[in-house]
C-alpha cells in the first residue's frame, strides 16, 4: 500500500519520542507481545523508529525498513493490546510520512490480507493498495 502524494499528514497528536538500538530490548518485547516473530534486535538499525509512552513503558512503535530509491517502508508498527483503539498506530504512521514527505519520499507499507483491522486503518489514513502478492516465512532447518 502506498500514500498517495495529496494526502497531507497531521501533525500527532499525542508524545512522539525518538527510538534507538538503546532501546532495542524494550522494543522486541513490545512486538513479541503485540505482533510476534518479525522484529529482531538489530531490525531498529535498518531506519527511524519512534514511540509513545505510559508511565515510561513503551506502549506503541513504528518505524522503517526497506529503503528502495524514493519509496521507504514504514514497518514495525504496533500497540500493546491494552493500548489499542487510542491512535497510537496512526500518529505513529502520521510522523513517519512527515519525515518521507520532508525527504521527498514516499511512504509505502505492506499488510497481511488477514490483517483486517490493519487495512481499515491504513485505507483510513488515505493509504491505497499499490499490488497484491504473497510472501513466504523462509528458515534455516536447524537439523542440517
Amino acid at each position: 500500500m502506498t500514500l498517495p502524494e495529496e494526502v497531507v499528514p497531521p501533525d500527532p497528536t499525542i508524545e512522539i519520542a525518538s527510538l534507538s538500538d538503546a532501546n532495542a530490548t524494550e522494543m522486541v518485547a513490545l512486538t513479541d507481545l503485540a505482533f510476534p516473530g518479525f522484529f529482531r534486535r538489530r531490525t531498529c538499525e535498518m531506519g527511524s523508529y519512534y514511540g509513545v509512552r505510559s508511565d515510561s513503558e513503551l506502549i506503541a512503535m513504528g518505524g522503517e525498513r526497506l529503503m528502495l530509491e524514493g519509496y521507504s517502508e514504514i514497518s514495525g508498527v504496533c500497540t500493546h493490546p491494552a493500548h489499542r483503539r487510542k491512535g497510537l498506530a496512526a500518529s505513529l504512521i502520521w510522523r513517519l510520512a512527515q519525515d518521507h514527505r520532508r525527504d521527498g519520499l514516499v511512504s509505502w507499507l505492506h499488510v497481511a490480507a488477514a490483517n483486517r483491522r490493519a487495512i481499515e486503518l491504513y485505507v483510513r489514513l488515505g493509504f491505497e493498495v499499490a499490488r497484491k502478492v504473497t510472501l513466504h516465512r523462509i528458515g534455516r532447518n536447524p537439523a542440517a
